[in-house]
């Protein structure tokens, strides 16, 4: 039996989580060269809700149910000596994290009662503060998630090394 599944690839590209048995729905900034497996693509840059909204409609159309979401933000290169003056970079990465967390709100009505998320994330560094905020602020807000609806559905949350 084939899953749905949704990728958010944000930064980098996880081969693990691929899936020739899986119906792909990948959004991401630009065209992925790796990825060899079917799939559709949805280009966003995960600053704009508009494009999110417009996502959430045609996975809507595409899928009746949703079986995993897979969310990838790694093998990030930043320029440490300007990064924590970046404040451009640490916008972005602020606005992408409360954009992401409201569209997986759109997307619980389209969970399926056995529902997984997969997050690969770049490892802590003590450089990548805001990296590691981004981090630990979506898997709080997923193990919310996961609390909340305990009665309707069963959240597995895998976070991959």
């Amino acid at each position: 039996m084939s899953t749905n599944q949704i990728l958010i690839i944000l930064n980098g590209e996880d081969q693990r989580i691929l899936s020739s048995k899986s119906n792909k729905i990948i959004l991401a900034e630009k065209k992925l060269q790796n990825i060899k497996h079917d799939h559709t693509l949805l280009q966003s840059n995960f600053e704009s809700l508009e494009d999110l909204i417009k996502a959430e409609a045609i996975i809507k159309n595409l899928f009746l149910k949703i079986d995993e979401l897979v969310i990838i933000n790694k093998d990030i290169d930043l320029n440490m000596i300007s990064y924590q003056y970046d404040y451009s970079h640490i916008k972005k990465n602020y606005q992408v994290l409360v954009n992401i967390i409201y569209f997986i709100n759109l997307l619980i009505p389209l969970f399926n009662h056995e529902f997984r998320f997969v997050l690969s994330f770049e490892k802590d560094n003590h450089y990548k503060i805001h990296l590691n905020n981004f981090k630990i602020s979506l898997i709080n807000y997923l193990n919310s998630i996961k609390i909340d609806l305990v009665k309707s559905n069963y959240i597995d949350i895998k976070k991959l090394d």
